[in-house]
């Protein structure tokens, strides 16, 4: 028997096919709804953008029509001001600045400037006994920030540079350097109408934050770090070059303008300078010892009667801290870098691979956990300072953030260089100097480069930069005041001179990193000559253009490239 399919009567086809044909319609409407719907909404989006174009066009207009300058009227200068727009401004703040000295300055607050086609003039005590033509009053510059009849606060420079200011200037820093600079908010805001917020991490998750493009939508518009930050955030385009005078720059240490200029363009301004140092309980050491070999020896004669727990702490923490160990490299006779024709650090011309240098990198190891005890990864920064603020140590090398602890503790200390071992050339230690950075994504460039190069630079916030948090001041009026009252500052100062500058490189990222590492290594007591040839091989991989030194005798390195003997500089006196 043969079986057919029921495929079912005309009318049921019909019925199906309507049915489908009416899907199908649907489908198609909702699709040309949904497309419709795409148009309006793209058409709606470019109208609200054209909206805002315009809104925010015409608000430039009007603020563009707002200008202040420096001028002579009658017998007198002042600032002149201008509000040639159809309408009101208002919270008009006029600041009179000196473009080659910071302290120098003066602000006239306006509650309203109505619309005039011509200036009003108020006069400035700074131009008092300058002459009409004279060469002095060019020094001047009016610079003024105003609300105008939106609610939107602008900013016309001292250049005459427009730019809507936006309500916050974001500033990235370490705990200790925002507590300083959080004090100056309150007065930042008065004068501009901006207020300061911080963001705080440690300096080196700040540089990685910075690298890898910010934390989501917020990108800071200054950030507080050292100057060995330079070459690498110059070289991704993360940082811009400032502007400042001349005769601005000479207020600076030389050497700290130095650092933080990168292919002639300067990136930085310099705030306070720094340096590993040997900070010395006098209760417990008196004298600075003139040897490694006899701080050693001091140090576990103190352990031993029981005064002390560690001869020297050295912080090395879980994953090494090369700027502290590097003394311990020179005091030993190694060397890590050669020298240029100034005689400053060639990170071109490697020494790890020296005989003096594997020699230094043995007595390191020395000092490890299968030597004398010394270093230790569970010593870390926190440790290290306690053990010293308990007066548990009578040795500490360190930067100058301990002064602050120590101080606070009511320790006797003093401050002196690390001891080279008997018969090797004084320590030189890495000097890196600290400032304010302005990013190149920062959405206030304007006040911030404001904020950075003239309000921070004055004689009176670096001073009281320094109050809250002591280290020797870039800035020469407050270095001359420093040095004066205060010894231990003035001795760290000496030491900063006496050290190298810090190589600023895009590489030294990477050359810090494999000296950890080896650090690290040689601390838990791996064989030096292994670690000596991975650290090479990775510094050649960081510096491809490096040279490493021939084989020759370990006590006859290459002429140029031997660390020069340091001489003592005295500390500069105060300029009358």
């Amino acid at each position: 028997m043969t079986l057919a399919a029921d495929w079912g009567d005309v009318p049921t086809w019909l019925s199906s096919i309507a049915t489908i044909l009416a899907l199908l319609f649907a489908a198609l409407a909702a699709l040309g709804a949904q497309r419709v719907y795409r148009i309006e909404s793209e058409r709606d989006r470019v109208a609200a953008d054209a909206r805002r174009q315009q809104e925010a066009f015409q608000r430039r207009t009007q603020a563009a029509l707002v200008s202040a300058w420096w001028g002579w009227d009658r017998d007198r200068w002042g600032a002149f001001v201008r509000n040639a727009s159809e309408t009101p401004v208002y919270q008009v703040s006029l600041t009179v600045l000196d473009v080659h000295d910071p302290n120098v300055g003066e602000r006239v607050d306006l509650p309203i400037v109505p619309p005039s086609a011509d200036p009003a003039f108020h006069p400035s005590e700074l131009g008092t006994g300058l002459i009409a033509d004279g060469a002095r009053a060019v020094d001047y510059r009016v610079e003024v920030t105003f609300t105008d009849s939106a609610g939107v606060r602008w900013i016309r420079d001292q250049l005459g540079r427009l730019s809507e200011l936006r309500p916050e200037v974001l500033i990235w820093a370490d705990q200790r350097r925002a507590d300083a600079l959080r004090r100056f908010a309150a007065d930042f805001l008065a004068t501009h109408g901006v207020r300061l917020r911080f963001r705080t991490e440690q300096l080196e998750r700040l540089h990685a934050l910075l690298v890898d493009g910010g934390d989501g939508d917020e990108v800071p518009d200054v950030v507080v770090g050292p100057h060995d930050w330079v070459g690498d955030l110059a070289a991704r385009g993360l940082i811009e070059p400032l502007v400042m005078s001349h005769r601005r720059r000479e207020a600076f240490l030389p050497e700290a303008i130095e650092a933080m200029t990168w292919n002639g363009e300067l990136y930085g301004v310099p705030y306070a300078l720094d340096t590993a140092v040997l900070l010395r309980n006098t209760d417990l050491a008196p004298e600075q010892p003139a040897t490694f070999e006899e701080l050693l020896a001091s140090g576990q004669a103190l352990r031993a009667a029981g005064r002390a727990d560690e001869a020297l702490v050295v912080q090395v923490g879980a994953e090494g801290d090369p700027y502290y160990m590097y003394p311990l490299l020179l005091a030993a006779g190694g060397w890590l870098f050669g020298r240029d024709a100034a005689g400053r650090p060639d990170p071109t011309r490697l020494g790890v691979t020296a005989p003096e240098t594997v020699a230094a990198f043995a007595r390191i190891r020395g000092l490890g956990a299968r030597g004398a005890g010394v270093l230790r990864r569970e010593i870390d920064k926190d440790r290290a300072t306690a053990l010293f603020e308990a007066g548990r140590t009578p040795y500490l090398i360190c930067a100058s953030r301990v002064v602050t602890d120590a101080r606070r503790a009511g320790l006797s200390f003093a401050v002196g260089p690390v001891p080279a071992y008997e018969g090797h050339a004084a320590v030189r230690p890495f000097t890196s100097v600290h400032g304010f950075f302005l990013t190149k994504r920062g959405r206030n460039k304007t006040i911030a480069q404001d904020l950075a190069a003239h309000y921070l630079t004055r004689t009176d916030v670096a001073q009281a930069l320094y109050d809250l948090q002591p280290r020797p001041p870039a800035l020469r009026s407050a270095l001359d005041e420093v040095v004066a009252r205060d010894a231990v500052m003035a001795a760290f100062y000496a030491e900063c001179r006496s050290g190298d500058p810090m190589p600023s490189r895009p590489e030294m990222r990477q050359v810090w990193t494999a000296l950890a590492r080896a650090e690290v290594d040689l601390v838990e007591g791996a064989e030096v000559e292994p670690v000596v040839r991975r650290l090479a091989q990775s510094l050649q991989d960081a510096l491809p253009a490096a040279r490493l030194p021939a084989p020759r005798g370990p006590d006859n390195p290459p002429v140029d490239q031997r660390p020069r003997a340091r001489t003592r500089r005295p500390t500069r006196p105060p300029t009358p």
